[in-house]
């Protein structure tokens, strides 16, 4: 107890350190014209919401469990990690902005202030990481802010090196060239921070866990004849939930309590797994193969179901109808991603290579305030882009064809309320011409659009749902 106290003490200090940094960091970036602190303490600010992020997931996993949040509130965090992302993307997107601007049209640095808040930066920064080292190498949520903490001070030591040559030589250029860097960065670690939220919410097996050396290890133990079934995902940040199938020999149910024992140190000792739960039988259910959606049935030259499967007819009667309809159902399946991902990136095209044009649209709609006129400008065709990219390539199909759905509703939702306003605008859908205005006819258009997309993503959905459901049919000792 005496450790998680010293804990919280910790990541409070951390907590207040890093607000101040970048507060700090923001008004000497205001007053020595650098961009390149100014998203430095921008990062800072994100490892601030960070930490916060980890003391508030430390206060709420001290609470416990309920007989509703049977394994408590740890998902709370990943969902705040995700907000904090998406804040952070649109910072971001501002800075790299502000850094484009001052590629062409230069202005002059203070480097005598940028070198003494840069050096706050990293004494506050390398501090933190010192309080929280200690932590970090058994809680993955401390170790997370310990990362940024890390982070954070390499940064502000790439932006002392800026201060100190711009003292010497007045290399202007360099103050962007270094914020478009530092953006990379932060963007590279809120990616870093997304792939494993999703994998969390998404009951992802945990990446450095191989679920196949899991079975293995399992299998050579002499009291069981197979492992099967295995299911490892996260709860939170931290802690490994697992469960499996274990065929066994007819015996008491005190034995098999003594085997799942030795099994809970021998999997927390081997792979970190610290909440195993185990099914004991005396035969194999199903197909016993390592995992419940891949039947050895449907690959080729695979043995096919056990014989006492009562699944093994309508495999088989599936089996033979599915290649005709999954071929047909592909083809238009590819075809209609190639039309609404081609439509997406032709439509980006024209506003990135033009945003000026493309801003003086999104003014003329009078929907946004103009601090965010400039932000959209730049984010939404890039986000055009990459959903089109992604549908067309069907990488995170489903993910990118909820985004372009959830995008082409919001369009016909603006161009409805604009219409019925009465305001004579052009559209700026796929050219920043001005010859597209907004009437009947776009929204018919971009209605047609919503068909396919919207068709598309039911499509997906239900070949996820069917995946599922065929688990489901199973009987229960066998889910």
């Amino acid at each position: 107890m005496a450790g998680a106290n010293t804990r919280g003490a910790r990541l409070l200090i951390t907590l207040a350190i890093n607000f101040v940094i970048p507060v700090a960091q923001i008004i000497g970036g205001i007053l020595s014209n650098s961009i390149a602190l100014i998203s430095d303490a921008v990062h800072n600010f994100s490892d601030f919401a960070a930490v916060f992020i980890s003391y508030v997931a430390y206060r709420i996993s001290r609470k416990g469990v309920s007989t509703r949040h049977t394994f408590g509130f740890q998902r709370a965090e990943i969902l705040g990690a995700l907000l904090n992302v998406v804040i952070l993307t649109c910072a971001v997107v501002y800075i790299l902005y502000e850094a484009i601007n001052r590629f062409f049209q230069p202005e002059a640095v203070s480097g005598g202030v940028v070198m003494i808040l840069a050096g706050v930066g990293i004494i506050g920064n390398g501090f933190s990481a010192w309080l929280l080292h200690r932590d970090a190498s058994h809680n993955l949520n401390v170790r997370g802010a310990f990362l940024h903490m890390m982070g954070d001070f390499l940064t502000s030591v790439v932006v002392l090196v800026n201060g100190a040559i711009l003292m010497f030589k007045p290399w202007y250029w360099l103050d962007p060239l270094l914020s478009v860097l530092i953006a990379a960065f932060i963007l590279k670690n809120g990616w870093t921070v997304v792939k494993e939220s999703v994998g969390i919410l998404m009951n992802a097996a945990p990446r450095h866990l191989d679920l196949e050396a899991v079975q293995t290890v399992l299998e050579a133990r002499p009291e069981i004849h197979s492992a099967h079934y295995l299911h490892a995902w996260q709860v939170g940040s931290c802690g490994v939930a697992f469960t499996c199938h274990l065929t066994v020999d007819d015996q008491k149910v005190s034995q098999t309590e003594a085997l799942a024992e030795d099994l809970r140190k021998l999997l927390y000792e081997e792979f970190g797994i610290d909440h195993p739960v185990f099914q004991f039988e005396t035969r194999v259910c199903g197909n016993a193969t390592l995992l419940c959606e891949i039947s050895d049935a449907e690959k080729p030259g695979g043995p096919g179901p056990a014989a006492d499967s009562p699944e093994t007819d309508d495999q088989r009667s599936k089996q033979g109808r599915n290649p005709g309809r999954f071929s047909s159902g592909r083809l238009l399946e590819i075809g209609l991603r190639v039309l609404v991902g081609g439509i997406f990136i032709y439509a980006a095209v024209p506003k990135i290579l033009d945003p000026a044009a493309f801003a003086e649209t999104v003014l003329n709609y009078q929907i946004l305030p103009e601090v965010l006129i400039n932000p959209v400008d730049i984010f939404l065709p890039w986000l055009e882009l990459i959903t089109g990219v992604l549908i067309l390539s069907g990488l995170w199909l489903e993910g990118a064809l909820v985004i372009y759905n959830l995008l082409m509703l919001t369009f016909i939702g603006i161009l409805i309320y604009n219409t019925a306003r009465g305001l004579d605008i052009h559209c700026g859908c796929f050219s920043t011409s001005g010859t597209e205005v907004i009437n009947l006819g776009t929204i018919l258009r971009d209605s047609l659009i919503l068909i396919p997309s919207a068709y598309l993503l039911y499509r997906v959905f239900t070949r996820s749902a069917g995946n599922s459901e065929g688990r489901s049919d199973r009987p229960a000792d066998a889910a």
